[in-house]
């Protein structure tokens, strides 16, 4: 007769008290109380590995856990709880302003295997549902008692990329903390250590701040305090009616509360509120520049690096967003010219629905189409009307230099790649861009005059394709023309303007170019083409378990990943990447800053690590001369178009 499954999970808990030691009766009691309450939020697979990880010394407790593994999901999750409350129970615990948070010691998955602490699931805002969406974050409210900061909050709603399903919840606004040190009350010791806060990318409609793609092993072991953090996307996140109701900008305000709330808290975690670096790629790279740029965010960071985005990239800012906001109520059924009855529908719209909606926005480009629609951006941030608590009222280039601080920024070598995970879901796109190759033109280049345009069109066309379609045959071109367009002519735009003006703290400049096996993006979505794609530089600083496994310490991706991870970190240390005193360097050169824009330095990632000067030469040499030759023609138009309209 089979041995009924609660006689298992009893036998199991108590070799596992038995092997923990001996528990006070008070911390036995919150063991017994929280089992129950935990039964439906745990996984399954989460309580296998964390129970194999106590027991992993004991034959006879793994052949409990075989035997175990018969039972049903529910008593699993019982034993999760049980041994998960033993093993945290007496977890470091920190008091912030607004409570005591309990985390865990954990050592790191990297061959130093050096120990930190982890605080995850940490709200830094009210949950932005009902009244509260559309809306700016709403302050915590202070707690009593302990909470648990062990496990991930909520992601933010979005369409999983991998799989192309709707995942998240409103209640998303979490942030994580990864710390090598805590302060010591008895003694009085305080580490102060620099804190790096990583703003993810994902067009501004999918991703999260969690451990799944960004790994925090490498970035602790290097000694400083990492904060990762979700913030709303999609139209939860940056919808916009161009008014006092909802004028937008919320994901980013989103982002300014948890850099306030960092600000507050983190000495409490072992960091230095005066040493905080702010990094991100893609739109997170767009929102840290943002940041420099707009007056809500002043003060609250002391360092940017900005990984293939600038605020000036052309898929950085919404055009018309009130007309997409109405584009988004009649997909979902509502017919409407009034924007409180809109408003009013969206709000009571369940997420998953809005998820989905904004996603269809952009499945059928026609005749409208533009840059932004070409690579799938239905909702983005916007300049906003000039009412209080407004993120950003002027345009980018009107704001720039914005804070005078240590500013990273660069791109990696064939970012375009990046559209192949375009072309997977939409495979007509490369005769419709043969057909209609106005889609890839940048929009401040498109002007009414028909024929101005033509000539702009024909010159960009002639430069990247010669006489050759667009199709696959001449990927590389389009691989070229999207990295250009994209990402490195709105870099080195914002590096010249910012030399026009008093600004004194140093810019470094990179062009990451090393394609190896931690190519985060390109392995991750199933990309088999040479090069560096959009977003592969992020493997090598963040430690992502499904790659880094298979790799010994002295293979080339780990060199390169050290490298990368002692630049980053020395910049949010002292604001210099290559400081002149560093007795553990695992680099040996000055990385010399942007000094002179005539001649762009820069530091070319390969293998190597190179100092060189303008990157891409000669096409960066085209677009100066295309935007040199038109722009003022252009602005001509332009005024002129105005002065027909007055």
């Amino acid at each position: 007769m089979r041995v009924p499954w609660l006689c298992i999970v009893c036998l199991c808990a108590s070799g596992l008290m038995l092997r923990c030691g001996a528990l006070p009766p008070a911390a036995l009691g919150d063991v017994v109380a929280n089992a129950a309450s935990s039964l439906n939020s745990m996984k399954v697979t989460g309580a296998w590995r964390r129970l194999s990880s106590t027991v992993s010394e004991s034959v006879g407790l793994k052949h409990a856990l075989r035997r175990l593994q018969a039972v049903p999901a529910r008593a699993a999750r019982l034993v999760h709880a049980l041994v998960d409350r033993m093993r945290v129970g007496g977890g470091p615990v920190i008091t912030t302003q607004y409570g005591a948070l309990r985390g865990r010691r954990v050592i790191a998955r990297t061959s130093a295997q050096t120990p930190y602490y982890s605080f995850k699931g940490i709200r830094y805002a009210q949950p932005p549902r009902g009244p509260l969406r559309f809306r700016p974050p709403a302050p915590l409210e202070p707690w009593s008692g302990i909470r648990d900061a062990l496990e991930e909050g909520a992601v933010c709603p979005h369409r999983f990329m991998l799989f192309d399903t709707y995942k998240g919840d409103e209640d998303c606004l979490f942030l994580n903390v990864y710390t090598p040190a805590l302060p010591d009350k008895l003694s009085g010791y305080n580490p102060k250590l620099a804190v790096m806060v990583w703003i993810h990318g994902g067009a501004f409609a999918v991703g999260s701040g969690n451990a799944f793609l960004y790994g925090p092993d490498h970035l602790v072991g290097a000694g400083v305090v990492l904060v990762t953090l979700n913030y709303r996307l999609g139209a939860l996140g940056f919808l916009s009616l161009e008014n006092d109701e909802v004028s937008g900008n919320m994901g980013l305000k989103d982002q300014v509360m948890a850099l306030k709330w960092v600000q507050d808290n983190i000495e409490s975690f072992g960091g230095d509120p005066e040493r905080v670096t702010i990094f991100g790629e893609s739109a997170g790279a767009a929102s840290v520049h943002l940041h420099m740029l707009s007056r809500a965010s002043q003060g609250l960071f002391h360092g940017a690096i900005a990984q293939s985005g600038v605020a000036l990239s052309p898929w950085a800012l919404a055009q018309e967003p009130r007309a997409r906001a109405f584009e988004l109520g009649r997909e979902l059924g509502i017919d409407t010219n009034s924007t409180s009855e809109l408003l009013g529908y969206l709000r009571a719209t369940p997420s998953e629905l809005l998820v989905k909606a904004g996603a269809r926005l952009v499945g059928a480009p026609g005749k409208t189409a533009d840059l932004q629609s070409t690579v799938s951006l239905p909702f983005l941030p916007v300049v906003e009307p000039d009412v209080p608590g407004a993120y950003l009222t002027k345009t980018p280039s009107e704001l720039l230099p914005g804070a005078d601080v240590p500013f990273l920024t660069g791109y990696n070598a064939q970012e375009g790649i990046i559209l192949f995970r375009r072309l997977q879901r939409y495979p007509k796109l490369l005769s419709e861009l043969d057909h209609e190759f106005k889609r890839v033109v940048p929009p401040e280049l498109i002007s009414s005059d028909d024929e101005l345009s033509r000539r702009i069109i024909e010159h960009i066309r002639a430069f990247y394709f010669q006489q050759r379609p667009v199709d696959i045959r001449n990927i590389d071109s389009l691989i070229d023309l999207f990295t250009d367009i994209m990402f490195l002519r709105p870099a080195l735009q914002t590096l010249r303007l910012q030399a026009m003006t008093n600004r004194t703290s140093p810019t470094y400049f990179y062009r990451f170019a090393f394609d190896g096996a931690l190519g985060l993006f390109k392995r991750m979505l199933g990309i088999n083409y040479p090069g560096a794609c959009h977003g592969d530089e992020m493997g090598y600083l963040f430690y992502f378990s499904r790659f880094n496994y298979r790799l010994d310490d002295d293979s080339p991706e780990l060199k390169v990943s050290k490298k990368m991870v002692q630049l980053w970190t020395n910049f949010a240390k002292s604001g210099n990447p290559t400081p002149p005193i560093d007795y553990e360097s695992a680099v040996n050169f000055k990385w010399l800053p942007v000094n002179d824009t005539s001649h762009i330095n820069y530091l070319d990632i390969t293998g190597n690590f190179t100092l060189l000067r303008d990157p891409e030469a000669k096409r960066v040499r085209f677009w100066d001369w295309l935007y040199d030759n038109y722009a003022n023609k252009l602005a001509s138009t332009s005024v002129n178009a105005s002065e027909i309209n007055v």
